[in-house]
């Protein structure tokens, strides 16, 4: 039986699928246009003709499940945006993809035009995101508004990278309610007074 020719979304799902599948289970260096073709069950000059070699396939698709992860939704309130903002990191990192962001930190770290764009598009943006989730509850209110912005929009997050690449320790809905209620609302409180 011949099989459907696949174009478009559906063949740029296959091959990013594939890239992700081979990236988790073999590191960045796994990821090469021969065990890509291979794996999305397509060719080597399709994928020449969309990337322009597997650094660019790699950095594309990285930058896109990177970006696409983390809610940034406003849901009322700095606690429950930040619950929000934490619990799709900790869905992330817990989940069938925490080998593949673990992978995403080595290819980062050894190809020096991934780690520029992914500084760019991916962390950038979601600095951007949380600096807007702080300023808003700053707005509302529930924010004081000498927060240290920088400290403030890194900390939870650090936590479950430090989780994730350094201890080992559990990521689970106990950390980030721990992080989020005796943490960061205490500190970011109105009521809370710089010394």
């Amino acid at each position: 039986m011949p099989t459907t020719r696949r174009r478009g979304a559906e063949l740029d799902t296959a091959i990013k699928s594939a890239v992700m599948d081979l990236l988790a289970a073999h590191g960045p260096d796994g990821v090469t246009m021969e065990a890509v073709a291979a794996a999305a069950h397509t060719s080597k000059p399709v994928l020449y003709r969309r990337w322009s070699d597997r650094r660019a396939l790699l950095r594309d698709t990285l930058i896109e499940v990177a970006a696409a992860s983390i809610p940034t939704l406003d849901t009322g309130s700095f606690r429950t945006d930040m619950l929000a903002v934490l619990r799709g990191w900790a869905e992330l990192f817990a989940g069938s993809q925490g080998p593949l962001m673990r992978s995403i930190v080595m290819a980062v770290a050894a190809d020096p035009e991934l780690a520029e764009t992914f500084y760019a598009d991916v962390v950038g943006s979601r600095k951007a995101d949380v600096t807007a989730l702080l300023q808003r509850g700053i707005a509302r209110g529930d924010v004081r508004a000498d927060i240290p912005v920088g400290v403030i929009r890194e900390l939870g997050q650090s936590v479950l990278w430090h989780h994730l690449l350094i201890t080992g320790d559990p990521i689970d809905d106990e950390l980030v309610l721990t992080l989020v209620d005796d943490v960061l609302v205490p500190l970011t409180a109105p009521t809370t007074a710089r010394s």
